[in-house]
């Protein structure tokens, strides 16, 4: 594996602190069989823990949310001057800006080993409408011969081929970007919960496609039902998202005394360690970070029977999935969960068993690794 002569990789994100926080694994993995590893991101705090790493780091602007296309081919333009500086052999992309921008670059600079990610369908897809049209037309521009696709659920995939966006020798399966599950573990973070208290955490960016709402008000029931239960909203708002919730409106919910907005945090283990169960109302994922995550710390799940959850969620053995948008079915899987402690803890092991098997970290490096070997320049 990735046996021929390093030469140089970029790493092109929109979040420099989720290139930390999630790709860190594969850039020092790169970075170790001698690679020349290049990370490219706007600039954040993690700017310095990713240089800190002996990763060499470049702040670029990558607007999000716009929709100026003059905006977008000015970005381009520096993304196509950045990789005339930097020569790149590689250059792997994620979300739908850098994927489409970074790789009309790539091809204007004449770089031939394209990586190009699809982290989930998001909100664009979710709408429909003029904005889908134009994102797909892009895609199959982008999507020429050679590009190296991944997906990270067989949903996504298909979707993209049946609507012939990518061809499917180009396309690859990769579920997640992996867990450490020696870092995400209940021996290293042991169940932590209180005797009196059953606690249900979601843990997500606070948007309205996560499920958000539908989460608070399953919570109204269940607390109805049995007084000890209590809730968590873990995550901040994402102004960058045009499904974001209002932070007033979080701040609302906490005026009941069983709902607890927690708001970012760099670890979520020790509120992962204290919950009973972790839930995930998503409408649509790619990967939920959060369930593998929970799924590593050996905790029962609760997520919407939609792409991305049901890859980790296996109905009645580890948790429990329920229908989009369905407030009643959510509540009743809850209360459940809240009502079988043995129950529970024998979900929670066999999330830890498959998180061990299909969701470790070292899985899914070597699986990259292995498209990287497929590219022309390698």
């Amino acid at each position: 594996m990735m046996t021929k002569k390093p030469g140089k990789i970029v790493f092109l994100y929109n979040s420099a602190g989720y290139l930390y926080r999630f790709r860190l694994g594969l850039m020092l993995s790169m970075k170790n069989k001698g690679w020349q590893v290049v990370a490219a991101a706007p600039f954040d705090e993690s700017a310095a823990k990713i240089e800190a790493e002996g990763i060499q780091f470049w702040a670029l602007p990558i607007s999000r949310k716009g929709k100026n296309p003059w905006t977008d081919f000015r970005m381009g333009m520096r993304l196509a001057k950045f990789y005339r500086r930097e020569k790149p052999n590689i250059v792997h992309h994620f979300t739908i800006k850098p994927v489409i921008y970074g790789t009309f670059a790539a091809r204007l600079c004449g770089i031939s080993g394209i990586v190009n990610l699809i982290p989930g369908l998001g909100h664009v897809f979710l709408r429909g409408g003029i904005l889908q049209f134009w994102v797909e037309r892009m895609y199959r521009m982008v999507f020429s011969p050679g590009v190296q696709v991944i997906f990270q659920n067989r949903n996504d995939l298909e979707f993209f081929a049946e609507r012939k966006l990518v061809k499917r020798k180009q396309a690859h399966l990769i579920f997640g970007s992996g867990i450490n599950t020696s870092a995400f573990s209940p021996d290293r973070f042991p169940a932590d919960e209180a005797p009196s208290r059953i606690t249900f955490s979601l843990v997500t960016r606070m948007l309205w496609e996560k499920g958000v709402a539908e989460f608070v008000e399953a919570a109204k029931i269940v607390k109805n039902q049995n007084s000890r239960t209590h809730f968590q909203l873990i995550g901040a708002p994402d102004a960058g998202n045009p499904t974001s919730v209002s932070a007033s409106w979080l701040e609302e919910q906490q005026t009941l005394d069983y709902i607890d907005w927690v708001g970012h945090t760099d670890d979520v283990r020790p509120y992962l360690a204290a919950a009973a169960a972790v839930i995930l109302p998503s409408y649509r994922e790619g990967a939920p970070r959060a369930l593998l995550e929970a799924a590593s710390m050996g905790k029962a799940i609760v997520a919407t029977d939609v792409p991305g959850c049901r890859e980790v969620v296996d109905d009645g053995i580890n948790g429990y999935l329920v229908p989009p948008k369905n407030v009643e079915k959510l509540a009743q899987a809850m209360l459940k969960l809240a009502e079988d402690p043995a129950g529970r803890r024998q979900m929670g092991l066999a999330a830890r068993e498959k998180a061990l098997k299909h969701f470790d970290e070292r899985i899914i490096i070597r699986k990259t690794m292995e498209v990287y070997e497929q590219l022309e320049c390698i």
